[in-house]
């Protein structure tokens, strides 16, 4: 019964984390304007909670190989999201971080993400509310 039960989980997950992708990341109207994707999203996203990485953490991060990484921060730079900054230790090694139009951009996207959630949140009953406060509570520990 509980590998029944653990198996039905992993099913919903698989099925979940795509849905949650598309809803939240792909329909995001602030950057549908630039023709973002949500591995560009992903980008600022995890720059906005790392000082500076460099290529290769945000492909290990992101699962993106270093050549189809490069046209996506090229992207992100073009628009004046990121900034390159060469390593003063090391001249080979190339940091990428946020600028302040970045940081404004990740700030607006979560503001729509709140949004787009509290409206979802708002629709379910109390009980189901407090039910799935205590599951993530439980995923989280």
């Amino acid at each position: 019964m509980r590998e029944d039960n653990i198996q039905e989980i992993m099913s919903n997950v698989l099925v979940l984390m795509p849905m949650l992708n598309k809803r939240f990341l792909r329909e995001d109207e602030l950057f549908k304007s630039e023709n973002l994707y949500p591995s560009h999203i992903q980008i600022l996203l995890l720059l906005s909670h790392n000082k500076q990485l460099t290529m290769s953490e945000i492909s290990k991060e992101i699962h993106v190989i270093n050549s189809n990484l490069t046209p996506l921060v090229d992207k992100l730079i073009k628009l004046s999201y990121l900034k390159r900054q060469p390593s003063k230790k090391d001249r080979r090694v190339v940091h990428i971080s946020l600028t302040a139009s970045g940081k404004r951009q990740v700030e607006k996207h979560k503001g729509y993400v709140v949004e787009l959630l509290m409206e979802r949140l708002e629709q379910l009953s109390d009980e189901k509310v407090e039910q799935l406060m205590i599951h993530i509570r439980g995923l989280s520990d």
